[in-house]
């Protein structure tokens, strides 16, 4: 196990170095293109069912220093204790580098983000809502990425995540508090490779073409974490179909995720439920279904309604699992739903409300869950 981290170390700082060395050598395909400054502004003021009335903005700004890149500001609170706050600035912009060869991208991005109610259920797809047992989360986050897109659809990432995080005020007499308790607070940060081919036409919108990623996470004492020692690998293909015009779009989505290794913290599982972009079974709480592997699967249709107004309607499917050799496919849960959209320049505003066997969610959010 040593030797592979010590590997994948060196590859680590061999990408880095290699992505640097091009950019410093090489520059950006089409950078003479004209790209006009733009800022999106937009308040929240909305519902969701996992952390209650919230209220807060967002804000995103391209190109006000003439370097194709651009800043993005989240703060948010809500009424039953979230605590949202990101910042990310990214150089060339990810949407200005869509579909682009280009020498070097970097990416930086600052997150704090707590739950005074937060919910854990059990680990396995049998895991039950009435073992719901309550503690308060606190992650603080700072992500570093380097990337390179070798070919305009071809783009490779290395990332490092500095993390730190904190469960505390644990339910007590409930079925989980030993486990919850024992997490504590722990530094825990993993280093991230991304492939991914994307022949997609945007990142805000993408209306057709498909995208193939291929990510996979390490974490040892080799690489700062003292606290965890595993390897996970996410698979996601992601296909966009044009129907009835320019505007109508059918999106599928498929997702694959496992995790294995010697300390695999109860934070670093696979996790489905809520309406988070790796997570989605919008019919099902924030952290519902939690386990070393899940499989999933999206289906959107997106449609206009009334200019930068659009709905959609979906289908999320899913399913958690321990190992390869333990999948029960009778096990996997479903919901369906429907939802707004409002489309800005740099952003979509995001609400969808789904329903399961369990009862009802309503999440608002930014950007497409996929």
């Amino acid at each position: 196990m040593k030797n592979r981290f010590q590997q994948l170390l060196f590859l680590f700082f061999f990408m880095l170095f290699s992505l640097a060395a091009g950019g410093l050598c090489a520059g950006t395909e089409e950078s003479s293109t004209e790209t006009k400054k733009s800022l999106s502004v937009f308040p929240i003021l909305m519902y969701d069912t996992d952390i209650g009335f919230g209220y807060g903005g967002k804000a995103r700004l391209v190109n006000f220093l003439s370097a194709r890149e651009s800043f993005d500001l989240i703060l948010f609170n809500s009424t039953k204790g979230e605590r949202w706050y990101v910042f990310t600035f990214s150089i060339p912009d990810t949407e200005i580098r869509q579909g682009k060869k280009y020498s070097l991208s970097f990416d930086i991005s600052a997150e704090y983000d707590k739950y005074l109610n937060y919910y854990f259920y059990g680990i396995g797809a049998d895991s039950r809502k009435e073992d719901q047992t309550e503690f308060t989360y606190e992650k603080k986050e700072l992500f570093l990425r380097l990337g390179r897109g070798f070919f305009p659809r071809f783009v490779v990432e290395v990332g490092y995540f500095f993390r730190n995080i904190y469960y505390f005020d644990v339910d007590e007499d409930m079925p989980f508090t030993d486990a919850l308790e024992a997490v504590g607070e722990q530094f825990s940060p993993f280093v991230s490779f991304v492939v991914r081919y994307d022949t997609s036409d945007s990142q805000i919108h993408p209306k057709k073409g498909f995208r193939l990623i291929f990510q996979s996470d390490v974490a040892s004492e080799l690489l700062g974490n003292k606290n965890a020692s595993y390897y996970r690998f996410t698979l996601d293909f992601r296909k966009y179909i044009l129907l009835f015009g320019q505007r109508d779009v059918l999106a599928f989505r498929t997702l694959v995720q496992n995790i294995s290794g010697e300390e695999i913290p109860l934070f670093e599982m696979s996790v489905l439920g809520g309406g988070s972009e790796m997570t989605a079974m919008r019919g099902y709480s924030l952290n519902r279904f939690v386990d070393n592997g899940k499989f999933l699967v999206n289906a959107e249709y997106r449609f206009p309604l009334w200019k930068s107004l659009g709905g959609n309607i979906f289908l999320d499917s899913g399913l958690v699992w321990p190992s390869w050799s333990e999948i029960e496919l009778n096990k996997v849960r479903v919901d369906v739903g429907w939802g707004l959209r409002y489309y800005l320049r740099n952003f979509v505003v995001r609400f969808d409300m789904g329903f399961s066997d369990e009862g009802t969610g309503i999440y608002f959010n930014f950007g497409h869950v996929f």
